[in-house]
């Protein structure tokens, strides 16, 4: 195994690689596989699939590393050298915008990184990539090797790891990729679209799929017909239902909580149920029904979206001490009316919000007595995450491979002693009911540390002299601003995003773009209406979704995209089926369940509002099991809840969710049921295939496999009723049902 030979720089490597290049050049033919499309081609040799490539630290070919060990494991110094060509990279754009990934014969995957991209000198549309290794790859022979920029994937090369031979065999229709004879001219910078123009079905479906809660005709229609930009603009102005709060989550009564909310009777009112009462008051339904229908209905979906990806980083749960829907309303209108906003200005707002006061003990720390739950979550999980963090999002690594801590227990201190002294406004809103509706107020007395404190990057806030409320308002204003100015917030809040709404694996390019625009909202690919500011959330999201790695109509590096979380599997569905009441006759109130809206995804381990911690209903660093792979939502899916998936599409597609005996039928309180739609297809259904194409397009813009294809006819063509009209309508049942429990609908890409 080589271990002491000293690396070559790129610049002096590629001085050297010319002549391997070169040669493959001399030898190609004029059959060469012509770059045609947007996706990266690796040059193989001319005869092959095997990839002209170098070790990086002696410069001589395969395999790799070159040893007659067959105990080799990689280690950090074996890197080699692969040429590629048609790279479409952006301005500025280097290594960090790539990916890649080998595969053995045993058909494991293994990400690598990919260390360098540089133009070959005298071949200036052939640049080299630097790859280092996996460490855990051994002597495995052949691997076959792709990488992958944009979310598009290259051709797969063939390179020996270890020994010469083995390995998988080359992927269905491969071809040699050898350089062409006349060196191809140098790729332009990719040039960002300008998006003011009509796009395609596809195009369309993929953007409706990361802006909206799912695609529907209407939307569909609409965003080819105005463009993303023009439906975006009309996203950030959508009006709310309840302007007042900025929100379409309506105000809430806040139920007396000593014992009188709920009585066994009320005279006066037929309608009157004592469990309904409780069920309205002291459970999460009104909340969980208000989020649904407007997942299903609302016009500003893109507000609905992020708001909910919000909820997940800046988490309270009503699960717990927050566990009254009133409660829990203020803070989620916060989210609503904060969602375009500033993330400083909504970071103060959920601060201070009773709810989050409340679960995170903030409202309890005191001088004498504080807690530190709030001050160490508003760091780990609301601002900076856990280490120090480059602009793109990696973490910057100790001398042995250690992530930096981005803050110590000492910091987590300092900031617990920033937050001492706030509570509820004093006095009741209702009969043993806090004031659970205004924002905290500092406490009267001594009960803040005024003492000075020592923040993140040494940042010293002087001990206070004022009183307690004025001390206790400077103190957390100085912190909050010390926290939101810190460098790793705009990557570590854009990346999140990306995960929630694009894909759990944003190359760290695409995340770095983004966290500039976060810095700084003028310095991003679309600045239209930038102002200068830091933590423009509005421009933040409509970088997310205008980004070159989240457009196009079809992405085919195999780790891009993300696992439909349920709650967006459930709205996506029902939304693309015209979703309706029970009886068809009006819309769904969004019950889904026969007492609570939590039926379908509370079972499927996301009942909304109630994540399980703090850390929400998963973690953003969750890894797919067996691999290296980001896939956050992975993290609540499990053989049983996979079987529920099924459950609940044979539910929806075949019987509905029937209506509630609870209250009595004519009560405005009774749920109206949750159907779909199926008449379109129905139409369809004298040919399977147009069925079969018509799910394509709306559940998968255009990507469903031919395999898939044939199974949906072949599960159709073997239903043959005699009567027309029943025939049709269990055709396009059951390929809506195939359709929609196929791994390729649980991923969006």
């Amino acid at each position: 195994m080589i271990t002491s030979l000293p690396r070559c720089s790129p610049e002096s490597l590629l001085r050297i690689v010319i002549l391997a290049l070169l040669t493959t050049v001399s030898a190609s033919v004029s059959t060469t596989l012509a770059a045609t499309n947007k996706s990266p081609v690796l040059i193989s040799d001319s005869s092959s699939t095997r990839a002209i490539a170098l070790e990086s630290v002696t410069l001589k070919a395969e395999p790799f590393p070159l040893t007659s060990s067959v105990n080799f494991s990689s280690d950090t110094r074996t890197r080699i050298c692969i040429f590629a060509m048609n790279l479409e990279l952006l301005a500025g754009e280097a290594a960090n915008a790539f990916s890649a990934d080998v595969q053995d014969a045993s058909g494991k995957l293994y990400p690598l990184r990919v260390e360098y991209e540089g133009q070959v000198p005298g071949f200036p549309g052939i640049s080299m990539l630097i790859v280092r290794l996996a460490d855990d790859l051994g002597d495995t022979g052949d691997v076959l090797l792709r990488v992958n920029l944009h979310g598009l994937s290259s051709n797969r090369v063939r390179v020996a790891i270890g020994h010469l031979g083995g390995g998988p065999a080359d992927d269905f229709g491969a071809i040699p990729t050898p350089a062409p004879a006349t060196p191809p001219p140098a790729d332009p910078p990719l040039v960002p679209d300008s998006f003011t123009g009509p796009v395609s079905d596809a195009e369309a479906v993929r953007f409706l799929e990361q802006a909206t809660w799912g695609p529907t005709a209407a939307d569909i229609a609409h965003v080819k017909a105005v463009g993303y930009l023009a439906y975006l603009n009309e996203q950030f102005n959508a009006p709310v239902t309840n302007p007042a709060k900025g929100s379409n989550y309506p105000d809430l009564t806040f139920p007396a909580e000593d014992g009188t909310a709920c009585p066994t009777s009320s005279p006066g009112d037929p309608n009157y149920n004592q469990n309904v009462c409780n069920r309205d008051n002291f459970s999460m339904y009104p909340v969980q029904r208000t989020f649904f229908s407007n997942a299903l209905y609302g016009q500003d979906q893109l507000r609905q979206r992020v708001a909910f990806a919000l909820h997940q980083i800046l988490v309270v749960s009503g699960a717990s001490a927050v566990n009254r829907p009133s409660w829990l309303t203020v803070y989620l209108q916060a989210l609503d009316r904060g969602t375009f906003g500033n993330y400083r200005t909504l970071l103060e707002e959920i601060t201070l919000s009773p709810a989050m006061g409340e679960y995170l003990d903030m409202r309890l720390s005191t001088r004498t007595s504080p807690n530190e739950n709030f001050g160490r979550e508003v760091l780990q999980l609301f601002s900076i995450g856990t280490a120090v963090l480059n602009p793109d999002g990696t973490p910057q690594l100790d001398a042995q491979g250690m992530p930096l801590a981005s803050y110590s227990q000492t910091q987590v201190n300092e900031f617990t002693r920033v937050f001492t002294g706030w509570n509820f406004v004093p006095g009741t809103i209702a009969p043993g009911t806090a004031n659970w509706r205004d924002p905290m107020v500092p406490r009267g007395g001594t009960t803040h540390d005024v003492g000075s404190k020592t923040l993140l990057n040494g940042q010293v806030v002087p001990a206070c002299g004022g009183t307690n409320a004025a001390c206790a308002q400077s103190d957390l204003t100085a912190a909050l601003d010390n926290i939101f100015n810190h460098p790793n917030v705009g990557p570590f809040i854009s990346k999140q995003l990306i995960q929630h709404l694009v894909t759990s694996n944003p190359s760290p390019a695409y995340v770095e773009r983004v966290a500039k625009v976060f810095n700084n909202d003028c310095s991003g690919l679309y600045p239209q209406g930038c102002s200068n500011v830091r933590g423009n959330l509005k421009l933040v999201v409509q970088a997310i979704l205008l980004d070159p790695e989240a457009r196009g109509d079809v992405k085919t590096d195999p780790n891009y995209g993300k696992l439909r979380e349920p709650a967006q599997y459930i709205n996506g569905f029902l939304r693309a089926f015209n979703v309706k009441s029970f009886d068809k006759t009006s819309t769904s109130d969004g019950v889904l369940g026969s007492r609570s809206t939590t039926d379908f995804t509370g079972t499927l381990d996301q009942p909304i509002f109630q994540p399980a911690t703090v850390f929400s209903y998963y973690q953003p660093g969750y890894e797919v099991p067996g691999t290296k792979i980001l896939g956050p939502a992975f993290g609540i899916l499990s053989t049983s809840t996979t079987l529920r998936r099924a459950n609940d599409i044979n539910t929806l597609v075949y019987t509905g969710v029937q209506n509630n005996s609870s209250p009595t039928a004519g009560s405005p309180d009774r749920p109206r049921g949750t159907s779909i739609d199926t008449t379109n297809l129905e139409a369809l259904a004298g040919n399977p295939g147009d069925v079969a194409d018509s799910l394509n397009a709306l559940l998968l813009h255009g990507t469903m496999s031919t395999q898939m294809r044939n199974s949906l006819i072949t599960a159709m063509n073997a239903i043959n009723d005699a009567i027309v009209t029943t025939r049709n309508r269990k055709r396009a049942q059951v390929a809506i049902y195939l359709a929609a429990t196929s791994s390729q609908y649980d991923i969006q890409r």
